[in-house]
């Protein structure tokens, strides 16, 4: 994918046709008022995010880069798409021996579909005894959701199609896109 296939309104990877969904400038401007209500939620407290890799790489950057609050990151590693366009219902979790006891977090999420990723995340946290747990998921699909989940912050509520850019990645690629592209199967 060359540089100018990213700047299109409509780009294609992997045989598949995806359409600009929602820009950079909306991207940042929700990031920004997800941090400040967190900032105010937080206010003299020292929360630990915990960003979830590897899409929420970005999302997690530029959020923290809001946060003005005394605050830690971690990462875990969560997987459940491998190479498809929709979760396999497999859940693999990577994560290290952290030190979560006592502590405030928030787990930091690109997007939250069928939410069984998430579901087996917290229950995993919850065996390390922190203080609390709250969620901040840039996307949701609420249509798309399997289980009950307590999702205190929530950037943008979404169709269940597939979408990709800003960490988000179709077999791995186009995790760099600064825009959010969508791709709908009936386009097929």
């Amino acid at each position: 994918m060359s540089r100018n296939q990213m700047d299109l309104n409509k780009i294609a990877l992997n045989g598949k046709v995806f359409h600009k969904f929602i820009s950079r400038e909306i991207i940042l401007n929700t990031v920004s008022k997800m941090a400040c209500q967190i900032n105010k939620d937080y206010d003299g407290k020292t929360p630990v995010f915990l960003i979830v890799l590897k899409g929420s790489v970005f999302f997690g950057a530029d959020l923290l880069r809001e946060i003005n609050l005394e605050c830690s990151m971690e990462t875990i590693r969560a997987k459940s798409y491998g190479k498809e366009m929709h979760s396999s219902g497999k859940v693999d979790l990577f994560i290290e021996n952290l030190n979560l006891k006592g502590k405030d977090l928030i787990i930091v999420e690109d997007i939250v579909d069928s939410g069984l990723t998430l579901k087996t995340l917290i229950e995993r946290i919850k065996e390390t005894n922190p203080a609390s747990i709250e969620v901040a998921s840039f996307l949701f699909k609420p249509d798309s959701v399997k289980v009950d989940l307590d999702i205190k912050y929530i950037g943008i509520k979404i169709p269940s199609d597939f979408v990709l850019g800003y960490g988000l990645d179709y077999a791995e690629l186009g995790r760099n896109l600064q825009d959010i592209y969508i791709h709908k199967e009936i386009e097929d």
